[in-house]
């Protein structure tokens, strides 16, 4: 969120605005995105000051009932959720952008999409919202439906598995889009984007130089969520400059024709692609300031932060996931506030082309 506001404030004093013509997002990406799909700078700048004030009771609840009810409802066929997600449904139903976002697909042609994980069949249920359906072929595993998203979308994109709640839609249990597209890359290139600005939650750096921890139960599902909602995006992202390199290639040994023939027969094309990531490891950011800051909560909502915490080491990925709290949430704000500016040039260059 700091990256956007950074974006469509002190970025667009010395440039034009880049807002999308696409846009995608996961999870809470899903609910940053759109004030993005609606243009809306206002929006933008209380998004962001919603994250630097945000308490965890605005977020989720949880008590020492629901904890119990939790392990009972474990062991039957009843579906079941640690925390109560209505805090949140209230928020992001309450100043969802409903008329700026119409207002930007009907002015602009913006077009966005929003990630879900369809819990019954395991695919990716991709909803896009336009001023017309897509034309392309979505890859497999993923079901593409045109549709007007709503905060429903939004939250079921953003349902942390165990933490939160499936959401009930269209017949089917919707949770985290993450789980199978954290970042829909590739539908934003096949809708026909050129130049695209990726924003990770994970610093590009080698996992095997920290030192070796015992992979207790709060290491091992930090983990497990960091590979099945973060590395995928890299892998988007490998692929895509792939594809660059092999469309320079053929242009370089058959001339000009080849990239316009691979577009028009294949609807393959060349992407500057800009994959900004944090300048810190955000588990780490995480544990530091849950030991030196902690949140004012008591009760069953400590004990859940203590056992994210746990003893992984120097970082926490898991507590990254559940740490809704100002302390953090700002940090983080701030942190990609800091992390766009220093890479203006780069941004620039990409989303604006290289006169800026």
């Amino acid at each position: 969120m700091g990256v956007l506001r950074y974006l469509f404030g002190e970025f667009t004093r010395r440039h034009r605005a880049p807002w999308p013509d696409v846009i995608s997002g996961t999870s809470v990406g899903a609910m940053n995105g759109a004030f993005v799909a609606a243009r809306d700078p206002a929006g933008v700048d209380w998004l962001a000051k919603t994250w630097r004030e945000l308490q965890i009771p605005q977020v989720f609840g949880i008590t020492y009932t629901d904890v119990f009810r939790t392990m009972r409802l474990a062991f039957s066929d009843q579906p079941f959720a640690l925390a109560d997600p209505r805090p949140l449904q209230r928020l992001v139903a309450r100043n969802w952008p409903t008329e700026s976002i119409k207002q930007a697909i009907a002015e602009h042609g913006t077009s966005w999409m929003v990630g879900t994980t369809d819990l019954t069949s395991g695919r990716t249920l991709l909803f896009h919202d336009g001023p017309e359906a897509p034309d392309w072929t979505p890859r497999p595993g993923v079901r593409l439906v045109h549709t007007r998203i709503k905060p429903i979308h939004a939250l079921a994109s953003a349902a942390l598995p165990l933490l939160f709640p499936p959401i009930p839609l269209g017949g089917a249990q919707l949770v985290d889009g993450g789980l199978r597209q954290n970042t829909p890359l590739g539908p934003v290139l096949r809708a026909g984007a050129d130049r695209v600005l990726v924003l990770s939650m994970k610093r590009q750096a080698m996992d095997d130089e920290r030192p070796a921890v015992p992979p207790n139960l709060s290491f091992l599902v930090g983990k497990t969520l960091n590979a099945l909602l973060l590395d995928p995006v890299e892998q988007d992202v490998f692929e895509a400059r792939n594809i660059n390199r092999i469309v320079d290639w053929g242009v370089r040994t058959y001339g000009e024709d080849f990239a316009r023939q691979l577009e028009q027969d294949l609807g393959v094309r060349r992407a500057e692609v800009l994959f900004l990531t944090p300048s810190e490891d955000l588990g780490e950011v995480a544990v530091q300031l849950f030991r030196t800051r902690p949140p004012r909560v008591a009760g069953a909502v400590h004990q859940l932060l203590e056992r994210a915490a746990g003893s992984s080491g120097p970082d926490s990925d898991l507590l990254s996931y559940v740490y809704f709290d100002r302390e953090y949430t700002g940090t983080l704000e701030a942190l990609g506030h800091e992390d766009a500016r220093r890479r203006e040039g780069e941004i620039a260059s990409v989303l604006l082309g290289p006169r800026g």
